[in-house]
């Protein structure tokens, strides 16, 4: 996929851009078009400079109120998007709308797209078109797998300009146009902020008339808005900028029920002298309550945004924003783009947004809607540095609490009253959600950003709850829920006891982890000794009347500057240690790298990929009852050009963080399936949620399954020490693996992530026991039992059982014990090359 952005000047200009560009002007492209003020005459012209230069564009596009370009705003200027792909095609049409039904409009394009398997869609509306909202109905009912995404076209309300559409050079008013995305490979995200919080009880519109809102409650529109909202004297306004500065009632959207969020904003026509909707309209009897626009929460979903979108395939980033966000909450359009700032993030300002939310689409007021798309497995990294600092969202907040006291100066009914109550508290819980953890109300990752900056961490404890995915399977969430409340409120309570003043601070990190921070006002040695008390009676906890204890790790690090990011990464390395305290300053454990040694590894790898250097080694397990080997497990290792050999634990988190796991992977598995293919011996490839998520990984084991004759001889081991965010995508690989005959095991299993439900769905022919586990059950009476249990577990299921790092013969009697089928570790081999093992 190519893509090239612009502000269009002039078509010499867009030539030279083109020129200097990997554009190939012959090659069929795809052009958005994005005019702010502009009139229908600019935009035939600018259609037909641009198919001039381009003769096999597919051109559309629409009149806007302001575009984005890289992150930054314009009123003016004109955008253009210009794509072109490798394995997606376009399909383009326009459809006249006038006296058509919003059904019959989309028959003429489901006629259009034909066959055609379309997964995304831009929709223009024109001329503000008010059955946009039966229009997008029509569209999930007749077309339900198309995700759209776009908006009504934009203009100011003065009667000289319409709103209107562009097809190639055809530019018209009442119509649609829409474009769709022809490649069911193609990786699409999509997102809404909405930031809109009720703050009322629900309210029903019992009579509607077109756009006009007739009756709310069986009271006359307009008399319900005076009551409810306190406006004394409505007025009609012209223009957006004077709308969002004087209209109070902009302040108040009305949230659909049912509709995830989604919110439609009122106005006073003065002509009609009744209360209407803005460009669309909405059923009669729908229910909604009363809102309003939180900036707070505005950050917040940007925040969880962000979080998504570092996980997701995109090229090519655009947002579709509303101009009531652009001109009432001039900081949270700032919010919305500087994160991706970098990821040069485009986007046009319209009357009302269109986008996939909740599994449907929606048509949206007053929200931003996030679209990207990634015909290759590339990413984008937001720049999360921009939340630390929140405190200037109180900017937009001061607007509201300076209205709520305007109001409260002036006479005011019960009913407005408890309104604007309800605003003000409404507000402080949104500031509650954005910086507190919902669960035991400590400060988020988001407060610890804030705070650092005026505390200046330089230490910190990680407490993470080893065994939490077993106690919420056992428990269920809500349940394990409270137990976490309680086990947070046992420590903090502690410290603060012995301490005698508050020199600590405490953050949730997510459902398992939480963490202790401290500044220079504590020394080093006071924060151990303090931690080391709290892990003395903490390392469990134990609750009155319930069986189940929380089992805790507890991670200490201090002297980095990026603390919390080096502990998230402490917590990954040092998950199959044995002990259950950890002074990471203190282990020989290359995780918290340096920018210089971040780099370095990163050329091993790119080195490694270039030069096909990924090589697999090879682990023997141990057949207890034949007692032999003829079982393997395949290892990934990779080479630098010096020879040197590096293993998992030097890379693989640095592969992940630049996307470059899909390409070492699949090479990894094609590797062992050429050499292990038509022979006898049993060979095990680990696979993590990466693999199977990744379209690239899953699609090539497929592929290569079905062009080989015999396939039994391979075993895929998940790692479960990877998170599966869907479990029916895991399943449905693993039942399409099986087809081929090929096995199941599930690796590391034990340690703290166990979903036994899971388990028994998955249905795997093999479970390994964890390491950790296996070499301390001479030791340790808590992993003996576990072993026993994992072994009775086995049995229930008619799985199999290996028993990992069995490194000597005492190890290995307790499992002969245990009548455990097969044992691997360094009693019997270690990892070596394809050549150097006995295969005879």
């Amino acid at each position: 996929m190519r893509n090239l952005q612009l502000l269009y000047s002039s078509k010499e200009q867009f030539g030279y851009l083109v020129s200097k560009s990997d554009i190939d002007v012959k090659y069929p492209s795809f052009v958005r078009v994005y005019l702010p003020n502009h009139l229908k005459e600019d935009a035939k012209l600018i259609s037909e400079e641009i198919a001039d230069i381009l003769p096999n564009a597919k051109i559309i596009g629409c009149s806007t109120n302001g575009v984005i370009f890289h992150g930054k705003q314009y009123n003016e200027d004109v955008l253009v998007m210009l794509e072109q792909f490798d394995d997606t095609d376009i399909i383009t049409g326009i459809v006249d709308y006038s006296g058509k039904s919003p059904s019959e409009v989309v028959r003429e394009i489901k006629n259009t797209i034909a066959n055609n398997k379309v997964k995304l869609m831009h929709v223009f509306c024109g001329s503000q078109w008010i059955d946009v909202n039966e229009f997008i109905d029509e569209m999930n009912i007749q077309l339900p797998s198309v995700r759209l995404t776009g908006g009504i076209a934009g203009c100011d309300l003065d009667d000289n300009k319409k709103p209107y559409v562009i097809k190639d050079n055809d530019v018209q008013e009442p119509a649609i146009v829409f474009a769709g995305y022809i490649n069911d490979e193609l990786n699409v995200f999509c997102d809404a902020n909405i930031s809109h919080e009720p703050i009322s009880g629900v309210y029903t519109m019992n009579k509607v008339k077109g756009k006009y809102l007739v009756e709310i409650e069986n009271i006359p529109a307009t008399d319900w808005c005076f009551e409810q909202f306190g406006i004394q004297k409505l007025t009609e306004l012209k223009y957006w900028k004077y709308i969002a500065d004087n209209d109070e009632l902009t302040k108040f959207p009305l949230i659909l029920e049912g509709h995830h969020g989604v919110s439609r904003f009122v106005h006073f026509d003065a002509k009609k002298n009744m209360m209407s909707f803005y460009q669309m309209k909405v059923p009669a009897n729908s229910s909604f309550r009363i809102g309003y626009v939180s900036p707070t929460k505005c950050v917040k979903e940007c925040y969880d945004i962000c979080m998504k979108l570092s996980k997701e395939p995109v090229e090519t980033l655009f947002c579709y924003s509303c101009v009531f966000r652009k001109l009432y909450l001039e900081n949270c359009a700032e919010w919305e783009l500087k994160p991706f700032k970098d990821a040069n993030i485009c986007g046009a300002f319209m009357l009302g947004e269109i986008s996939w939310n909740q599994e449907r689409n929606e048509s949206f007021n007053g929200s931003c809607v996030y679209i990207g798309i990634a015909e290759k497995e590339s990413y984008i990294n937001p720049d999360f540095s921009v939340f630390d600092d929140l405190f200037r969202v109180h900017t937009d907040d001061d607007k509201l609490v300076n209205f709520v006291l305007k109001k409260q100066s002036q006479a005011m009914t019960q009913e407005n009253k408890m309104l604007l109550d309800k605003l003000l508290d409404q507000q402080e819980k949104s500031k509650t959600q954005l910086f507190h953890d919902s669960i035991t109300g400590m400060g988020n990752s988001i407060k610890y950003s804030n705070d650092k900056k005026e505390i200046h961490f330089n230490k910190m404890c990680l407490i993470q709850i080893e065994n939490f995915n077993l106690l919420v399977s056992r428990l269920g969430q809500d349940s394990y829920h409270d137990l976490l409340s309680k086990a947070s409120k046992k420590i903090i309570g502690f410290l603060n006891n012995i301490l005698g003043n508050e020199k600590f601070y405490y953050y949730m990190l997510n459902d398992s982890t939480m963490f202790i921070a401290a500044g220079a006002n504590v020394s080093n040695e006071d924060f151990v000794k303090h931690i080391d008390f709290v892990y003395d009676h903490f390392q469990t906890i134990h609750f009155e009347n319930i069986n189940d204890i929380l089992i805790n790790r507890f991670i200490l690090l201090y002297k980095d500057k990026d603390l919390l990011e080096t502990g998230i990464l402490a917590l990954k390395e040092c998950q199959n240690l044995q002990t259950h305290y950890v002074n990471f300053n203190e282990l020989n454990i290359n995780g918290g790298k340096s920018l210089e040694e971040e780099e370095k590894i990163l050329n091993v790898l790119n080195y490694a990929i270039n030069n096909d250097t990924i090589t697999p080694y090879f682990q023997g397990i141990f057949d207890n009852r034949n007692k032999w080997i003829r079982k393997y497990e395949a290892l990934m290792r990779i080479v630098d050009e010096n020879g040197k050999v590096y293993i998992p634990s030097d890379f693989m988190s640095i592969a992940k963080k630049y996307h470059l796991y899909a390409k070492l992977s699949t090479k990894m598995i094609e590797k062992v399936f050429n050499l292990f293919e038509g022979t006898d011996i049993e060979v095990s490839i680990n696979l993590s949620a990466y693999d199977v998520s990744y379209n690239s990984v899953s699609d090539f084991i497929i592929s290569r399954l079905s062009n080989m004759k015999k396939c039994d001889n391979f075993v895929f081991e998940i790692l479960e020490d990877e998170s599966f965010s869907d479990l029916q995508v895991l399943k449905k690989f693993l039942d399409e693996v099986r087809r081929f005959g090929v096995k199941i095991a599930i690796d590391d299993f034990g340690i703290g992530y166990s979903n036994f439900m899971a388990i028994a769905q998955i249905a795997p022919d093999y479970i390994k026991i964890d390491g950790s586990i296996v070499k301390n059950i001479m030791s340790d009476e808590l992993c003996k039992k576990v072993l026993e249990n994992i072994v009775f577990l086995g049995k229930q299921l008619e799985v199999q059982i290996i028993a990992e790092f069995v490194e000597n013969n005492s190890i290995q009697e307790e499992i002969e014990r245990h009548q455990i089928h097969y044992s691997q570790g360094y009693c019997f081999s270690r990892p070596s090359p394809f050549n150097a093992l006995d295969l005879s």
